[in-house]
């Protein structure tokens, strides 16, 4: 998301959210979002919300038995 539309999300401004960027930059060592993205990569800090996000946005298939569906994996 772009900085507006986080500050307009959690009801501050757009200046406070840059604030926030930067001392999270500068604490980690990086330069930019691009650069943190690929800092949290890396250090798998995403890990969890990556494999409940790829959990929920599998389709529900039917199983064979009729019973609670299942999720398929892509």
């Amino acid at each position: 998301m772009r900085n507006k539309e986080i500050a307009y999300q959690i009801g501050t401004t757009e200046q406070v959210i840059k604030n926030y960027l930067r001392k999270i930059y500068d604490k980690l060592g990086v330069s930019d979002r691009l650069e943190l993205a690929l800092y949290c990569l890396h250090h798998q800090l995403l890990k969890k919300y990556v494999d409940e996000a790829e959990a929920s946005a599998a389709p529900a298939v039917e199983s064979l038995d009729g019973q609670a569906p299942l999720r398929a994996k892509l």
